[in-house]
């Protein structure tokens, strides 16, 4: 699997201190995930280490199993 990453969810990573090692395991093992539209996601899972609800990523799916993280939100919430 290959995950690329846009400069805005970069941003959003450093800014809500949340790894690399934290996105793999969102799209790899996720708690649930939500379609947006034909080819993006949301991602979401909870670390017991973190105390701000479900962390999600939004993703893109590109061919196969490459994908785009486009932003990553803490506090998330399913509705």
């Amino acid at each position: 699997m290959e995950i690329i990453f846009s400069e805005h969810a970069v941003a959003r990573m450093l800014e809500r201190k949340v790894t690399l090692k934290m996105i793999q395991e969102i799209i790899r093992f996720p708690t649930g995930k939500i379609k947006q539209s034909r080819d993006k996601w949301i991602f979401y899972k909870s670390f017991p280490t973190r105390r701000d609800n479900h962390i999600a990523a939004v993703v893109v799916e590109k061919l196969g199993d490459r994908f785009e993280v486009i932003t990553i939100m803490i506090n998330f919430e399913v509705k």
